[in-house]
């Protein structure tokens, strides 16, 4: 697609740096989602629209061919000349259907991958609340301590070297090993730290606690004697609306008189929560989205009347996919935001996702969602209204400063407001 290979230079610039963050226990929750899947932990798959149900019903022994597929996994266990794990047989039978639907979007993830994906998704976890990274001679640097975390109260400081985890070098452990280790365990309990900061060794007693996940982030830029808020949303979790609502409240009381959203790099979220903080710019029954299956369409409509009314523009490219995707449209279509930046990824379909015994997650295509004028987005992504390449600047020295696509909805903000 347009722009892509230019957009994913960006993610050059990043180290290679991990949240530490425990595994969460796995859920079972009625909502609809629409999410990105994460590169690093799924490969290839770049985006999926989700929807979460219950499991309501049992196995539906009476049809014949689940009789027959029943019949022949119990054949191959009974029968079989080699040893044979039932889990993983039974596990692999299930990919195998997902496998053959040969849908993008469609998958099997390992109980690993599907507790990192529902953690992000949840927008919390149990763990100390901050970032870390690998350095080269193997030690481990701390890139951020989150405020108000129990690494936060525990005095750890960024810059500070992790040398030892409960005693244990980290040299020779690799990033998602000391992640894990210190991570392991549930709320209450106890990790120690060995660490040097500057001259100084020391050790750090921390106790494991529930962490709130950041994903929207808010500041003022002045220019020409105007103030901008700008917004950085990361992932539309289940408390990103919340963070939101806050944000722009904070801003609005600060006096700015514009708004710019950045959803670039945004893989996306959770339907329910991108449908609240799109409502928050749309009037009572503006449609938000449509949601479409095999046969019927449905308007997704605000339900309240706007309580933003700041001239808003949206900061995309080539990575901001589904939830990102639906609230661009959604602005642009119903308010006329404009839309700077590059081409978004065009993930424009729905899947039903369903949480197995072991841990894993399955989840399949099932509904498409259309833009508030029916248009279809899949595979084609939405267009900017200005289009605005990143400068090789900005990539050397990514500042808001040298930052074209958000200086260029600045100036046309600024602009329109003459």
């Amino acid at each position: 697609m347009k722009n892509k290979k230019k957009d994913l230079k960006a993610e050059e610039i990043k180290e290679n740096a991990k949240e530490i963050k425990p595994v969460k226990n796995t859920f079972n929750t009625i909502e609809v989602i629409v999410i990105m899947v994460i590169t690093a932990l799924f490969g290839s798959l770049i985006g999926s629209a989700v929807t979460y149900f219950r499991d309501n019903g049992g196995v539906r022994i009476n049809n014949k061919d689940l009789k027959e597929l029943i019949s022949t996994y119990d054949d191959v266990v009974d029968d079989y000349y080699g040893e044979i794990d039932n889990d993983e047989l039974l596990e692999s039978g299930i990919k195998g259907m997902i496998d053959y639907l040969n849908d993008p979007y469609s998958s099997y993830l390992d109980s690993d991958a599907s507790e990192e994906f529902n953690e992000k998704l949840e927008g919390e976890y149990i763990g100390l609340g901050a970032e870390i990274s690998k350095m080269e001679e193997g030690t481990i640097l701390v890139r951020n301590v989150y405020k108000n975390t129990p690494a936060d109260k525990s005095g750890l400081k960024k810059d500070d070297i992790i040398y030892q985890v409960e005693k244990e070098e980290v040299k020779e452990m690799t990033l998602d090993q000391v992640t894990e280790t210190i991570k392991g365990g549930n709320v209450g309990t106890k990790v120690n730290l060995s660490v040097k900061r500057g001259e100084e060794n020391l050790t750090i007693e921390f106790t494991r606690g529930i962490v709130d996940i950041t994903s929207v982030t808010g500041e003022i830029i002045e220019k020409d004697n105007q103030k901008i808020g700008y917004i950085k949303i990361d992932i539309f979790a289940k408390n990103s609306s919340e963070q939101f609502e806050e944000v722009v409240n904070n801003l609005q009381e600060q006096g700015v008189s514009y708004l710019i959203l950045d959803v670039r790099n945004n893989n996306g979220g959770y339907l329910t929560t991108v449908k609240s903080i799109a409502e928050m710019f749309l009037n009572k029954k503006d449609i938000v989205f449509i949601v479409k299956d095999k046969n019927t369409e449905e308007k997704q409509l605000a339900s309240k009347n706007k309580p933003i009314t700041l001239p808003t523009a949206v900061l995309i490219n080539g990575s901001s996919a589904s939830a990102s995707e639906i609230l661009a449209a959604s602005l642009n279509e119903n308010i006329g935001s404009e839309l700077v930046g590059l081409q978004t990824y065009g993930k424009g379909t729905v899947q039903k996702t369903k949480t197995l015994s072991s841990g894993s997650t399955i989840k399949y295509t099932i509904q498409e969602w259309l833009t508030p004028s029916g248009k279809s987005i899949e595979g084609e992504g939405i267009s900017p209204t200005i289009e605005v390449e990143l400068s090789e600047k900005y990539y050397n020295d990514p500042t808001l400063e040298n930052d074209d696509q958000l200086q260029k909805a600045i100036s046309v903000l600024l602009e329109k407001s003459k």
